[in-house]
């Protein structure tokens, strides 16, 4: 068995992103990234991403590189590249904050989590540092 990498980075969109190509965004990522065993959770608010990849090492470190290239957003910042021993998110794939929208809810991996209250968990010791970037990015969008 392969082990398991992650990565977690920070970057910009170039252009702003319209509901319509939010959606078609993140209709093909997930369906590229169940293709490819690829889970994780991708943040997005007013312009900003942050995204944690997990799954086979080669596999998310070649979609990183290709995520870098994407000329869709700059100032691609990684925050974080390690060997994980488990996944931290198996059954997402993504949250968006304001999208609450029938058809995103119904995609396969959709996440709650920048629509939750924060709760404390920011405080906690023992959250791993990917989960840690997460909720620092939820916690200081507007």
């Amino acid at each position: 068995m392969a082990s398991l990498y992650q990565v977690v980075y920070a970057s910009t969109a170039v252009e702003s992103f319209d509901r319509p190509a939010l959606i078609d965004m993140l209709k093909h990522s997930v369906q590229r990234n169940k293709r490819a065993g690829v889970t994780g959770l991708l943040l997005f608010k007013d312009g900003c991403f942050m995204q944690a990849l997990e799954g086979e090492e080669e596999v998310v470190k070649a979609l990183y590189a290709k995520i870098s290239r994407d000329p869709r957003h700059h100032n691609v910042i990684s925050l974080l590249q390690e060997p994980v021993e488990k996944r931290y998110f198996p059954d997402s794939a993504m949250a968006f904050r304001d999208l609450n929208t029938a058809e995103l809810q119904r995609l396969p991996g959709y996440s709650e989590f920048l629509n939750t209250p924060l709760n404390g968990d920011l405080l906690a010791k023992d959250i791993p540092k990917c989960q840690r970037l997460l909720l620092y990015f939820k916690n200081n969008i507007r």
